[in-house]
């Protein structure tokens, strides 16, 4: 087998590997009684523990696919303020991002806001708009309902003024990790071969 091939294989691995662990081919959906072990870990004085029910029918209806949650938050700090100023949401973000990677989630967008053009609900325009790509519902409520989640969610609700967030399925997604790794290993393929080939025509001239 030449260099070559070798080097095929071992990135076609490495992306398979890649795949079933950011798809998590060997996860099924929720059943009821994860659900309600999952629930037992929220605490009845934080704000994921007022939306329990809303969290179970999430888990009860798990597909087994991935989930991509919207965020919408407006600050204490002020709409007129820098968000990124506001340190209780701040160590949240940080405490947070570790659960999340290693649940292969991770945010896949992130804007601020400009102004509101129409909003029945609240009369501040909102500050950021962010969208977290979960693994799938599992990932998702093992999160919020782990002892390390629980510990930093105080800091989102200190940081917090008015906020909305609520789960979507993707129709259509062109900014899939999936297509970066594939690039990226592919692009690994491709130089490599150059250099392997060059080398080799080197060493023929000697």
């Amino acid at each position: 087998m030449t260099k070559e091939r070798i080097l095929l294989l071992v990135l076609s691995v490495t992306y398979i590997v890649f795949l079933a662990w950011y798809d998590g081919w060997w996860m099924s959906p929720l059943t009821q009684s994860e659900v309600d072990a999952y629930l037992v870990n929220l605490r009845d004085d934080s704000e994921f523990g007022e939306m329990e029910e809303q969290i179970r029918q999430l888990g009860i209806t798990d597909d087994g696919e991935e989930m991509f949650m919207m965020n919408l938050n407006t600050y204490k700090a002020g709409a007129g303020e820098d968000p990124t100023a506001n340190e209780d949401y701040q160590t949240y973000g940080r405490g947070t991002l570790p659960l999340l990677l290693s649940r292969a989630s991770h945010p896949i967008y992130y804007s601020e806001g400009i102004q509101t053009l129409m909003s029945p609900r609240y009369e501040e325009h909102w500050q950021e708009v962010f969208l977290v790509r979960y693994r799938s519902r599992r990932d998702f409520i093992s999160m919020i309902t782990s002892d390390a989640y629980q510990e930093v969610l105080p800091h989102r609700t200190a940081g917090i003024k008015y906020d909305e967030f609520f789960p979507t399925r993707a129709v259509f997604n062109i900014s899939s990790l999936r297509f970066v790794i594939l690039f990226a290993l592919a692009s690994i393929y491709v130089l490599a071969t150059l250099v392997m080939r060059r080398l080799t025509k080197s060493k023929g001239t000697e």
